[in-house]
């Protein structure tokens, strides 16, 4: 039995996989609708008081710095458009399953990748940096399953202080799986976009994809965001590769973090 049927062997024997919120469901069929556009979006968050709140939030904190305060969804939809929104409603939703109890560093990251993802795309034009955010962000969401496989250790082996590629390696040791590929077949479940799927399995191994630029991001970024940081875990061949050129990465990463910590400040 080879590795990838281990995967799906675990992930058949759980009971309580988690099935994607259903406001994220909605936002994504949006999405991919061609008639659906803002007056649809405001509909789907105002049937949602909690969100509704959370979102003017967020558009009204240092993280957008629109510089007016935003009382209505429909402006803030209409300032922000509708990918950044969706990013909004998908950070929000997917705040519990990412914050599990013990576990509360995974949120802290995958807010932190997503916003390293979104402002390197930005600042050096690479790929799309309204996909970029959700990309950063889902990047992890395999490791919600491999906490429910076995808790307790795996949490304990979340808090390992070595490089990301590396710590992979010793996942799928101790768990017979890993990560990339329990999140792929969640991805699946959760018919996330082909670009998503392709992050979230091979954010590690950005080169055996297809299209490797946007698991290639996530892989730099993944590396750039990690509190014990050195600078050999920045993979200049890697960068090259997508035409990205870091020359001082100290204040790149004082960026993403200033930027992830005001973020993370409105969502807790």
């Amino acid at each position: 039995m080879d590795n990838e049927d281990k995967t799906i062997d675990l992930i058949n024997n759980l009971k309580d996989i988690p099935a994607m919120p259903n406001i994220i469901v909605k936002v994504l069929k949006l999405m991919h609708s061609e008639t659906a556009g803002a007056p649809e979006m405001a509909a789907v968050i105002k049937c949602d008081q909690a969100l509704c709140t959370k979102m003017l939030s967020i558009i009204n904190s240092a993280y957008y710095g629109f510089g007016k305060q935003i009382t209505s969804i429909n402006m803030a939809i209409s300032l922000l458009g509708i990918k950044k929104t969706k990013n909004i409603i998908v950070t929000v939703a997917m705040s519990p399953l990412l914050s599990f109890q013990g576990a509360k560093s995974l949120w802290r990251h995958s807010i932190l990748t997503a916003v390293g993802c979104e402002y390197i795309a930005e600042k050096y034009n690479i790929g799309n940096s309204d996909d970029a955010f959700v990309m950063g962000f889902l990047h992890d969401i395999g490791k919600i399953v491999l906490n429910l496989i076995d808790a307790e250790r795996y949490q304990i082996f979340m808090n390992s202080q070595v490089h990301p590629d590396t710590n992979i390696q010793e996942e799928r040791l101790k768990f017979d799986t890993d990560h990339s590929s329990t999140g792929s077949l969640l991805a699946l479940r959760w018919q996330l976009p082909d670009i998503i799927k392709d992050v979230i399995r091979y954010h590690h191994y950005p080169l055996k994809a297809k299209n490797f630029l946007a698991p290639a991001l996530v892989n730099i970024v993944n590396a750039l965001v990690q509190d014990n940081f050195v600078d050999d875990w920045y993979d200049k061949e890697l960068a090259k590769m997508i035409n990205l050129h870091i020359d001082d990465i100290d204040a790149v990463r004082k960026e993403i973090f200033e930027k992830g910590e005001a973020l993370l400040q409105e969502l807790s």
